[in-house]
């Protein structure tokens, strides 16, 4: 049966047993929370900003107040630990292996027009990157799919600074951006798209060894773009206009804009992300304390999550796409939003095998657990942990994981 409450991954520690077998069990409801429902309010802090999950989703990061970052554990939705030595940090971006974080030091004095690198396996800085000298005020970040690269844009010196990770942090600096302010990335990683809040437009930058603009895309007068995502099939990019109260819709073959932007009366859009089904466009609505769903198959607001704070600014969805998490400006806060609701339908036994000291889980399930209908998920949301009845109950290292059913009618893992 799957876990109630916010758990994704249950504790071993204290388990004496673990139900091997694959047999499904009877229907049951198992998650009662309704789909784009706030399931938990997180304190984290003066001013968030910033946030971004780890792709095991097991933490998410927030740029909170104290020049501090918090670490939101997401299997209880508390803030686990804090992170300090920044300089008026604003963004950051989790690499794509969960091994790193970088966050952007916006300050002007000691450590700030930085970027901190930081290690996850214990929360230490281990680089200070120079990405701009006098008024270059780093803001969002951005990472390379193959972790290569740091895609940094430098709003107040106007230029994107280009960290180049496999250089020992060597720094690449494109200049003639006008107030850049947020930037994504394409899946395939040779695309990125940056925002220009002063001329209401976005630029296209080649990501390659000597990475170039490439194309300017006008969003219009008023417009004052600000937060930037790609689908997940690289085929559009959804803007957010701070200014303009909408989000324009960017066709990337051939860098055109889409229809007309989508209206959102008062909504004052900043952070947007977009749910790894495709279906659809998450937006902060910072003038009406909501989340904005948009459908991509429409181009159309379907509906808005409301009460999850005052003033929302930044949004970022877990990678299994469960959860997105929205740091709150005015009330100081981290929502937690249930993006997808479950049916009745069989449940599972939570699945777990033994792995070596320090094994990964990433690959190598066996083959029982996979059954029809699961069997294309073979390696996917296993997780490390420990639990007793390994080794004749001495205890030892395992892989575990928790199917469930969805309301799509299809398997799918936590």
């Amino acid at each position: 049966m799957r876990l109630g409450g916010h758990a994704r991954v249950l504790s071993l520690i204290a388990v004496s047993s673990v139900v091997f077998g694959v047999a499904v069990a009877g229907a049951v409801v198992a998650y009662a929370a309704a789909a784009n429902t706030v399931v938990a309010t997180i304190p984290v802090g003066a001013g968030p900003q910033f946030i971004a999950v780890a792709p095991d989703g097991r933490h998410a990061y927030v740029v909170a107040g104290g020049n501090t970052v918090k670490v939101i554990d997401t299997s209880t939705n508390t803030v686990s630990a804090t992170i300090t030595g920044f300089s008026t940090p604003v963004g950051i971006a989790v690499t794509p292996d969960g091994q790193y974080a970088y966050v952007s030091n916006y300050g002007s004095f000691g450590a700030g027009n930085t970027v901190s690198e930081v290690r996850l396996s214990d929360n230490t800085i281990t680089d200070l990157i120079v990405t701009g000298l006098g008024s270059a005020g780093p803001t969002a970040l951005a990472v390379t799919p193959d972790g290569a690269k740091v895609y940094v844009t430098n709003t107040s010196g106007g230029s994107v600074a280009v960290i180049q990770r496999t250089n020992f942090n060597s720094v690449v600096i494109l200049t003639g951006f006008n107030a850049p302010k947020g930037l994504a990335i394409t899946p395939d990683g040779q695309y990125v798209y940056v925002s220009e809040f002063n001329s209401n437009s976005v630029k296209v930058i080649q990501n390659s060894n000597a990475p170039s603009v490439v194309a300017t895309v006008s969003l219009g007068a008023g417009t004052g773009p600000v937060g930037v995502t790609v689908t997940p099939n690289g085929q559009f990019v959804y803007v957010a206009n701070d200014l303009g109260d909408s989000v324009s819709v960017i066709r990337t073959s051939n860098n055109t804009v889409v229809g007309s932007p989508i209206s959102i009366p008062s909504g004052v859009p900043l952070g947007i992300a977009a749910t790894p089904d495709g279906q659809s466009i998450l937006v902060a609505l910072n003038g009406l304390s909501g989340v904005g769903v948009i459908s991509t198959a429409t181009n159309t607001l379907a509906s808005t999550i409301g009460s999850v704070g005052t003033s929302p600014y930044s949004i970022a969805v877990s990678s299994s796409g469960q959860y997105a998490y929205v740091t709150n400006q005015g009330s100081n806060s981290v929502a937690v939003i249930n993006l997808l609701s479950e049916v009745f339908g069989p449940s599972a036994p939570m699945q777990a095998y033994g792995r070596g000291v320090g094994g990964a889980c990433t690959s190598g399930a066996p083959s029982w657990a996979d059954w029809p209908g699961i069997a294309s998920l073979h390696d996917l949301g296993w997780g490390a942990s420990w639990a007793k009845w390994p080794s004749n109950g001495t205890g030892g290292y395992v892989c575990v994981r928790q199917p469930y059913y969805t309301s799509a009618g299809t398997w799918s893992v936590q």
